[in-house]
């Protein structure tokens, strides 16, 4: 039997976004989209755990919170917070209300992911027989970072926030052009792991903590970079051409070909994530 996890949100888009990150995990969705649908829903079905925006209409998160914490049969379900970045002061009141743990707006969705298998896994619910399907890698295997599927949910929440917001967003792709090729000479395994993994590492060093970084191919990795204008890509594409350019100074013997190009939202005119992807792509060519 799947865990029910509870989705708390005003915001549609929100919304939508965080009932896939769940089933995404094979747990089953119910919603609401203020502080008192809340409540009602619980009193219909107890979920295994609420995820919950502290601003809902209504009743705002905290208010729900203290709630749920003073019901004496609802008061164990586990409740993960969402807050703004800079909204301190929520987050310590959620925690000291008994909330789990707290994730931020702008949401990084492997990390909710982690979040809520974590809590999930060790709660009361999970240990009375309401568990989940076998779970999958939230990351990839043989690099840790996030994984295709989840750059391309990241690909449609960045866009449409940066269409929102009226922010920049870059697209940066860094791909081993004659992959197909070391793995006829090398053999996969051995071009993964001399290769493909090396090459994620030194990625991995070029990037800030506020950008997001997957594994979208066997041979390829993207970059997004929220709030970031064609020039400031730019910046990031350079960095990344010198710092692969050492790496093939100190690791010759691996004969990587690899190339690295970006497109930029709104110097691109394209319409969604999934376009600003594939124009990034095809300026490696």
């Amino acid at each position: 039997m799947s865990a029910l996890v509870l989705v708390a949100d005003a915001d549609p888009f929100n919304l939508r976004l965080l009932s896939e990150l769940c089933a995404s995990l094979g747990y089953e969705v119910m919603t609401a989209a203020d502080g008192g649908a809340v409540l009602d829903a619980m009193a219909r079905q107890r979920p295994s755990l609420v995820l919950m925006d502290v601003a809902l209409p209504v009743m705002d998160g905290l208010k729900v919170l203290s709630i749920l914490k003073a019901d004496a049969g609802l008061s164990d379900v586990p409740v993960l917070l969402v807050t703004q970045e800079d909204d301190r002061a929520s987050r310590e009141q959620g925690m000291s209300l008994g909330a789990n743990d707290c994730v931020f707006k702008p949401y990084r969705p492997l990390d909710i992911q982690h979040r809520l298998r974590e809590i999930i896994s060790r709660s009361s619910d999970n240990e009375n027989g309401i568990g989940t399907p076998p779970p999958g890698p939230l990351e990839d295997p043989l690099t840790q970072l996030g994984t295709s599927s989840q750059l391309h949910i990241s690909l449609e929440y960045e866009f449409t926030r940066a269409v929102r917001y009226k922010h920049a967003l870059s697209c940066v792709v860094v791909s081993c052009l004659n992959y197909a090729e070391l793995v006829q000479n090398l053999g996969a395994t051995a071009a993964l792991d001399s290769v493909i993994a090396p090459l994620a590492n030194t990625i991995k060093g070029g990037i800030r903590t506020v950008d997001h970084l997957f594994r979208s191919e066997a041979f390829e990795f993207t970059i997004l970079l929220p709030e970031t204008s064609h020039e400031g890509a730019r910046i990031v594409v350079d960095r990344m051409r010198a710092m692969l350019r050492e790496h093939a100074a100190h690791s010759p013997e691996n004969r990587a070909s690899v190339a690295v190009a970006a497109a930029s939202y709104p110097r691109q005119s394209v319409s969604d994530g999934e376009a600003l992807y594939a124009s990034a792509r095809r300026s490696l060519l």
